[in-house]
């Protein structure tokens, strides 16, 4: 969640129109097999979900507790647009499929979508919601426990059923707290740092990835399938890879302006909402 950016991201929707582009554009080590422009009200985070062939976007639309956020859905090749299919949410950030179930945050609360019935099944508050803990990413264990970072809590809240818990606070790992991911028995996360916690514990362990030190800020964290993991950061608008040996450069030179990106490695395609309104999908096609 780039909170910086957004109100002049909402000053560059105001009169913009939808653009479609369909054409390829390559480069080194990536292709945009297509994007839509003009389109989102400050699109945060993307969740592919295969099953039913579609992405989802959350839109921000200000980051207020004020009812107008939302979440659209989209076709896996982009052609059908269905911006406003879950409204009425305050400033949806972080997506993550599970099953029949689309958990995202919500400013304050974690909020369970019914994604048959396109509806809120259920909202879960945060603990100390009236601190404003600025609610940010969601990842889900295989089991389904889910685990949500809160920005400006420096805490990593846990829900498993029942109510939002907070699960580790921690003012120096947590600093800026942002992307999650699961892997295996671990939680990757990237705030202002790099940091890794074993998920029986919530105790801090050494990460057995260290990616460059000039890397901070991290916004969006996804497997690249192969143990290592694409990245987007606050103030760099270039996609990363951090390979499993901890080597890390930017996929292309492109400029993106990508915030919480969402990867299948069975297609090798990442979707990658972007600041400005947008939303590409792009295939990795080299790594060298």
């Amino acid at each position: 969640m780039r909170a910086r950016h957004l109100n002049a991201v909402l000053a560059g929707l105001l009169g913009a129109t939808m653009v479609i582009t369909l054409e390829p554009a390559k480069s080194a080590e990536l292709k945009v097999l297509w994007s839509l422009k003009n389109v989102f009200e400050m699109p945060e985070s993307a969740a592919f979900d295969f099953e039913r062939q579609a992405i989802y976007i959350s839109n921000v639309n200000d980051y207020a507790r004020d009812g107008n956020g939302y979440i659209s859905r989209i076709s896996v090749d982009g052609s059908d647009v269905e911006l406003n299919w879950v409204t009425g949410l305050n400033s949806p950030t972080g997506l993550a499929v599970f099953e029949r179930t689309l958990f995202l945050a919500d400013f304050d609360a974690l909020v369970v979508i019914d994604i048959e019935r396109g509806e809120v099944r259920a909202r879960f508050p945060a603990p100390d919601a009236t601190k404003t803990p600025s609610l940010n990413d969601v990842a889900i264990a295989p089991d389904g426990t889910v685990y949500v970072s809160g920005s400006r809590s420096r805490t990593i809240y846990r829900w498993q059923g029942e109510a939002l818990e907070a699960w580790i606070q921690d003012d120096f790992l947590l600093e800026n707290a942002n992307g999650l991911w699961v892997e295996g028995e671990y939680l990757i996360h990237g705030g202002l740092r790099w940091s890794k916690f074993d998920l029986q514990t919530g105790k801090p362990v050494t990460a057995t990835i260290q990616p460059d030190r000039s890397l901070v800020d991290f916004d969006g964290i996804v497997s690249d399938g192969q143990g290592g993991y694409y990245v987007t950061l606050i103030d760099d608008a270039r996609i990363w890879h951090i390979r499993a040996d901890g080597v890390s450069r930017p996929l292309s030179e492109e400029k993106f302006g990508g915030i919480d990106l969402d990867f299948d490695s069975e297609t090798g395609r990442i979707a990658l909402p972007r600041v400005g309104g947008s939303l590409s999908v792009v295939k990795v096609i080299a790594d060298q």
